[in-house]
């Protein structure tokens, strides 16, 4: 099991991301920052060997596409998927409070 630390910094960057990605509808620079960012936290997680996670952070990163001159289409699907993770770890850290 993970130590407390761990899941608290991974729930301080989705906060981080989720905070960016908010920002995405008005600045094509932000969605691309955004899409830069989460990369490398998908990278992160797989280091830490959290092979679900990381799998819906792909599946995310698969439908984030930044465009510089339309809205993006799979906002609200981002937005919900960030939140589903944002559980989870909240999920995590309660139960390492449990034990």
């Amino acid at each position: 099991m993970m130590e407390r630390q761990k899941w608290i910094e991974i729930q301080k960057e989705l906060e981080e991301l989720g905070k960016l990605h908010e920002e995405t509808l008005s600045s094509p620079a932000k969605c691309r920052e955004f899409n830069s960012r989460a990369a490398f936290f998908l990278q992160d997680l797989e280091e830490m060997g959290l092979d679900r996670m990381a799998d819906i952070f792909m599946d995310l990163l698969g439908i984030c596409s930044p465009k510089d001159f339309s809205h993006c289409e799979n906002h609200e699907r981002t937005k919900a998927t960030l939140e589903r993770l944002k559980a989870r770890i909240n999920d995590s850290l309660s139960q390492i409070d449990i034990s």
